[in-house]
């Protein structure tokens, strides 16, 4: 497909790999033919391993290479978060192809970058290119992946896919999906090239950099005709205007567009991590969690991280800590529990989240700093307020901590935290409201006493701000002044060499935690840029 009579090339889609990729390392005795899909599915069950031949070394190496780059979305992931396990069972003949590609796809790689960091029609779109290797045909069949994805979760949605009809008849056991829209098929519709050509967008970009919004929303959900855009990225288009509507040629009216770094573009982290690319100061969220044999240092870690969780990330003044309760969790005495109980309960968060605060504001902030979620339903905010007025601020606290939901998420030993990424059983919109309530790594939550929720919750919508990043600005990743090394900031320094030209000149610079070191350098080479100097941020 790389040749200049592909129906990809006009469109920037050109493939790296020329045709479908298959490899097996399994013969299938001969027996009664399939009469079902049943049948054809479980014919993989009887097959015997075959010895591996110095062909299979380049096959093997080509179908990896497509699998990663067609389910991954164009995104080359690091050596740490290939499945080095599946490749190795690809390899020997312990899976097919298609499991190899399950595997893969359940990845918390592609879980992140896809599911988490989306909307619900963005991760159905993606999920039926990157697996069949095409966009969805209408509405109806997005609504029913949302359905079974709300109702089964991530990796039943993964599933539905791959043991599908189609899947098998398409791709079968041993082929790498590949995008098949652009060769019309026999049953599919013109519009099927349209949304794949909108899908696909270009060789060089990736999916993540195209965003989390829907690129066929308005023709699914509305009718309206698709225009395939001529990548920006990658082509600028000569003379064409708005984009390629379908008539006339695409060839010979696109011109490279030059770029003048190489570092990227942009000096923000990686494209497509959930808590970063929202402000929110870290690419996963971090867990703290007491345990036995902690040293001083890392009690005190302890000590400050649930301070900044349940006070709302203040500044505290040494007369408004709970000093009694640190010496008693210091000394084993208090479990984290019950040392987020004894914050939570004492005369400073009073004075700051109930004192100062209209109920409602009290109660949301309450959902945060104790099970690190957003209100889900009026209901449940009435709950609380009305327990609050009956049987008052103790009984309040004790609720959340005394509740099922609690001791599942946190059990009795981890520190609280954000829990922004989305759940089984939660729906999209706590997702969007829980980025409200955030607000971002700097901020503090005594700096606002009014509701931030009150409308979304009372009217089952999302609530206006959450997609502003202007109070989340700092992407800083960890705190300073930490003895662990994973845990300290360093500044890079980085220089992006002009297109064309021959000097280097400083013109970005990273501030990043340690443990996001390894994927910032990765970030910073994949886009031509070379690191002057690193060093810590104290």
């Amino acid at each position: 497909m790389s040749s200049n009579s592909s129906n990809a090339l006009g469109f920037g889609a050109t493939q790296l790999i020329p045709g479908p990729v298959s490899y097996s390392r399994t013969r299938t005795p001969s027996g009664s033919a399939a009469v079902s899909n049943g049948d054809f599915r479980n014919q993989g069950t009887k097959a015997s391993v075959d010895f591996f031949a110095a062909d299979d070394e380049t096959a093997f190496a080509a179908t990896v290479r497509a699998a990663y780059r067609q389910v991954f979305g164009n995104v080359q992931p690091m050596e740490s978060e290939r499945a080095t396990s599946a490749e190795s069972m690809l390899r020997n003949g312990d899976i097919s192809v298609r499991e190899f590609i399950r595997t893969i796809a359940k990845s918390e790689f592609y879980r992140s970058r896809y599911f988490e960091a989306v909307g619900p029609h963005r991760a159905v779109e993606l999920s039926f290119k990157h697996l069949l290797g095409r966009g969805p045909v209408n509405e109806a069949e997005i609504t029913a992946q949302v359905t079974l994805m709300a109702n089964g979760g991530f990796e039943a949605a993964i599933d539905g896919i791959l043991d599908s009809d189609e899947y098998i008849q398409t791709f079968g056991e041993d082929t790498v999906p590949y995008p098949s829209s652009f060769n019309s098929q026999a049953g599919q519709p013109q519009a099927s090239f349209n949304r794949i050509a909108a899908l696909e967008q270009n060789f060089a970009g990736s999916d993540t950099a195209i965003g989390s919004r829907s690129q066929l929303l308005s023709n699914l959900a509305q009718g309206y005709s698709i225009r395939i855009n001529p990548p920006a990225q990658v082509y600028r288009s000569g003379s064409v205007a708005g984009g390629f509507s379908g008539t006339g040629s695409a060839r010979g009216v696109f011109a490279p567009v030059k770029r003048s770094t190489a570092d990227g573009g942009d000096s923000a982290p990686m494209r497509g991590d959930l808590y970063v690319g929202f402000g929110l100061g870290q690419r996963v969220q971090e867990i703290f969690e007491r345990c036995e044999g902690d040293s001083a240092d890392q009690i005190n870690a302890l000590i400050r991280s649930t301070y900044r969780q349940v006070m709302g990330n203040p500044h505290l003044m040494e007369s408004e800590r709970s000093l009694t309760a640190e010496s008693k969790f210091a000394e084993g005495t208090l479990s984290t529990r019950e040392f987020v109980r004894a914050i939570a309960l004492s005369s400073e968060y009073s004075r700051r989240f109930f004192e100062s605060n209209a109920p409602y504001r009290f109660v949301e902030l309450n959902f945060k700093h104790l099970l690190g979620r957003a209100p889900v339903s009026q209901a449940e905010v009435s709950e609380h307020i009305q327990r609050l007025a009956n049987e008052g601020y103790e009984a309040e606290i004790n609720s959340y901590l005394d509740g099922s939901e609690y001791q599942e998420a946190f059990g009795e030993y981890t520190i609280p935290y954000q829990r922004v990424s989305t759940e089984n059983g939660r729906s999209q919109v706590a997702f969007n409201r829980n980025l409200a309530l955030s607000q971002g790594y700097a901020s503090s939550d005594t700096v606002q006493s009014s509701s931030t929720l009150v409308t979304s919750v009372a009217t089952n919508s999302s609530p206006n701000n959450w997609n502003s990043t202007t109070q989340r600005i700092n992407r800083v990743g960890a705190a300073s002044g930490t003895t662990e090394p994973t845990g300290k900031r360093y500044r890079i320094v980085v220089q992006a060499q002009p297109a064309g030209g021959r000097q280097r000149t400083p013109n970005a610079s990273y501030l990043v935690s340690g443990k996001d070191m390894t994927s910032q350098l990765g970030y910073i080479h994949r886009r031509g840029g070379r690191i002057v100097s690193i060093t810590e941020v104290i």
